[in-house]
């Protein structure tokens, strides 16, 4: 089983613990999702402790009230690298990546809460300032109290091989995928290193993304 998750891109946009939701398949479920789980097959919803369901099967009313960030939707955009790297809490170990210590810092508070970002802000600063940052430390203020995140200084890592829209094979070269977004994981029982992976067309947004270990390209048919 894969681990529950604090957060969660779909198509009505990222859904976080706390929000607030609504089926769109039952009209008399709406509430706050109180957990993001793997149910064997996909990543699904439960609201208000009861009711369980698809994570794409609901539509964001609104997100809890602690400072927010919006975060580039991985299923339609692509983001490579960045000035800072940053580690969330029940992600995984997926590695964000973030242009400014501002925005490095949103992203900490969007996710844990953070009680005062400005001065988080300047912190993260002076300490880049220092040297390079190899999992800075913070720790949340919201939600689940206590929870941690990393900031680090950009790494040179490999490309990944596959770009939104290529046309590739996941384990059976007789189904073809659309890549639709990508995600970088850092994998600490392989002493850190890191692996892409692939979000892909017809997943809607809610089932883990498949390996590069598992990926190859589709081969392009001829015309006739």
């Amino acid at each position: 089983m894969l681990p529950n998750l604090t957060a969660i891109e779909t198509s009505a946009g990222r859904i976080i613990i706390g929000a607030t939701v609504r089926s769109t398949r039952y009209a008399n479920v709406q509430g706050l999702v109180t957990s993001i789980f793997w149910n064997g097959h996909e990543f699904s919803l439960e609201v208000d402790k009861r009711h369980r369901d698809d994570a794409g099967k609901f539509e964001l009313l609104s997100v809890p009230t602690w400072p927010g960030f919006t975060f580039v939707n991985p299923h339609t955009q692509q983001v490579l690298s960045g000035n800072f790297e940053v580690l969330l809490p029940g992600e995984g170990d997926r590695i964000y990546f973030a242009d400014t210590a501002e925005q490095a810092i949103a992203l900490v508070a969007a996710a844990v809460g953070l009680a005062d970002q400005v001065r988080e802000v300047e912190y993260l600063k002076q300490r880049a300032e220092a040297g390079p940052l190899d999992e800075v430390r913070f720790r949340g203020s919201a939600g689940i109290v206590g929870q941690l995140a990393y900031v680090s200084h950009r790494q040179e890592r490999p490309a990944p091989k596959f770009l939104v829209g290529h046309q590739v094979h996941f384990f059976s070269p007789h189904t073809t995928h659309t890549v639709s977004g990508l995600a970088l994981y850092k994998d600490r029982l392989n002493y850190g290193k890191t692996a892409w992976y692939y979000f892909y067309g017809g997943a809607r947004g809610t089932r883990h993304p498949m390996s590069e270990a598992n990926t190859t390209a589709a081969q392009v048919q001829a015309a006739a």
